[in-house]
């Protein structure tokens, strides 16, 4: 297949960077042709990395101002995407969209939902079990494929760990670490203020945290520490070095100098972090939930959960700093008593389920799916923002029937709040109705409102399903592919013109018939 990856640039020094650098090669090496398109970290003009193309974006947008003409150009069959969904909600609508998506709120958010429902062509990957079962949910068929950690390099090191911290002056400390962007979910106040409470009962206590103090879309964690008077006992890499990127070299002899891992976060989608540590063989401390929960070998898991709102209109969970006290003075004793090395070999014995060699082993089985599905016919059924326009506010009877729904039932949400919601196509899908449109079973004016998107042009007999529908439907609309617009009309070589029926062509292309 030919493969356009939609993600950040190898060289970004960050997760989806690293999993970028390691995983576009192997698709290339499995006998892909694959290009990137990397929305950050490559500006200018088009560039090869050896010979794999990466075309830059020149927009300060997450590629969906300029995917399609780098689509267009590479001409791929399916495109990759490796980054937050609800950033893409802009994706043109003709793209064999594969999403590798995090979910780390519960449950998934309407943006999220949106994002995947919109788009014709939708099989998503989880990169975590929690993730699926959440899409699963949601109606929206999934693989999975979890992220990866390069365990050869991640490994543990006691040379490296006995040489970093002394240079760093660390030798008789108890050292906590945090590697994570600097953004509200991430917790940095509430792992500041429980080193704060820990500390006051240990003098020998140094935090450091691994990332930008002073990011725009989080907090402002030098003045938060300054706050909590905990400056001296807390540290932050160089500002430049930052910038620029840090070597995953020298990430290892990090991970490596830590006696503890600390990321009380309010949700993952991953969080590779937490398996880079734990393969230096490093305990963790982290909340138990979303992917967090299934990714502890070694460590801790923060019991206590207190729902937030967010931004996203769905939850995360926050967690007691009276808890993370607890867990570090367990760790502190376990380093003291000896007992911490048992831990630190089940942190490594974790990591090594999500090493590279282990996680390849996903992509052939998928990669074969894929390509047999884009060769199967496809058509426009997935949720196009413009259509929900068509969708009255009330109706009466309160019951909607949905003909032709789908698999996933991509309108399924659009059309609930009108009340009793009913999906019947002739696929089977969570919680669709089998049924042939051409000899509904319902009631006459039984619906207050029947809609139809992208399924006439699929029927033997069109106007005997319009009969139908009017039928057992006081109002309805059905919105269909017509030769006017010929990219979506020809997508599937199943769509058949529709004729014997009088109907209006919007500008768009479809066709509109209501009632």
């Amino acid at each position: 297949m030919r493969i356009l990856w939609q993600s950040v640039s190898p060289f970004a020094p960050s997760g989806y960077g690293a999993m970028t650098s390691v995983w576009v090669p192997y698709l290339q090496r499995m006998g892909h042709e694959v290009a990137i398109f990397a929305y950050f970290g490559i500006g200018g003009s088009k560039m090869d990395w050896g010979d794999i193309p990466i075309y830059p974006n020149n927009d300060r947008d997450y590629g969906v101002n300029q995917h399609y003409m780098y689509y267009e150009d590479f001409k791929p069959d399916i495109l990759i995407s490796l980054t937050d969904t609800w950033v893409l909600a802009g994706l043109d609508p003709r793209v064999k969209w594969i999403p590798w998506c995090p979910i780390d709120h519960d449950p998934i958010p309407p943006r999220v939902l949106d994002s995947l429902r919109q788009i014709a062509f939708v099989k998503a990957i989880a990169m975590s079990k929690f993730g699926q079962a959440e899409l699963t949910k949601h109606g929206i068929p999934s693989y999975y494929i979890p992220l990866s950690v390069n365990t050869q390099l991640f490994s543990p090191r006691e040379d490296l760990r006995k040489a970093s911290r002394k240079v760093a002056g660390w030798n008789d400390k108890f050292v906590i670490g945090t590697v994570a962007v600097n953004c509200p979910r991430k917790n940095f106040e509430a792992a500041m203020m429980a080193v704060k409470k820990f500390a006051a009962n240990h003098k020998d206590v140094i935090y450091y945290m691994h990332t930008k103090p002073g990011d725009a879309q989080g907090y402002n964690l030098d003045a938060m520490r300054k706050a909590l008077d905990i400056k001296d006992i807390t540290l932050f890499p160089p500002p430049t070095e930052m910038e620029v990127g840090i070597p995953r070299e020298i990430m290892v002899q990090m991970y490596n100098s830590l006696d503890v891992f600390l990321l009380p976060s309010k949700g993952e989608g991953f969080c590779l972090p937490v398996m880079e540590a734990q393969a230096c063989g490093i305990p963790v401390i982290i909340s138990d939930n979303t992917a967090l929960t299934e990714n502890l070998g070694g460590g801790w898991l923060l019991k206590e959960k207190r729902l937030e709102w967010t931004g996203q209109d769905s939850w995360n969970y926050n967690c007691s700093v009276d808890e993370i006290v607890e867990y570090l003075e367990e760790a502190y004793k376990a380093k003291k008593n000896g007992s911490m090395e048992e831990i630190k070999s089940k942190a490594r014995a974790k990591a090594l389920d999500y090493s590279e060699d282990r996680v390849a082993a996903y992509w052939p089985p998928v990669l074969k799916d894929i390509e047999k599905r884009i060769k199967e016919p496809k058509n426009c059924e997935g949720q196009v923002p413009w259509k929900r326009y068509f969708i009255p506010k009330e109706c009466s009877p309160a019951k909607v029937l949905d003909i032709g729904c789908g698999v996933n039932q991509p309108y399924r949400d659009a059309l609930e709040h009108l009340g009793e919601y009913v999906g019947i196509d002739i696929k089977n899908g969570p919680k669709v109705v089998r049924m042939d449109a051409h000899h509904l079973t319902f009631k006459n004016k039984e619906f207050g409102f029947v809609w139809m998107s992208e399924m006439l042009e699929h029927v033997k007999d069109p106007k005997g399903v319009l009969a139908e529908a009017k039928r057992v439907g006081v109002h309805g609309v059905c919105l269909f592919s017509t030769p006017a617009d010929r990219t979506c009309f020809d997508a599937d070589p199943e769509h058949k013109e529709v004729k014997g029926i009088d109907y209006t062509t919007i500008a768009g292309g479809d066709g509109l018939i209501s009632w």
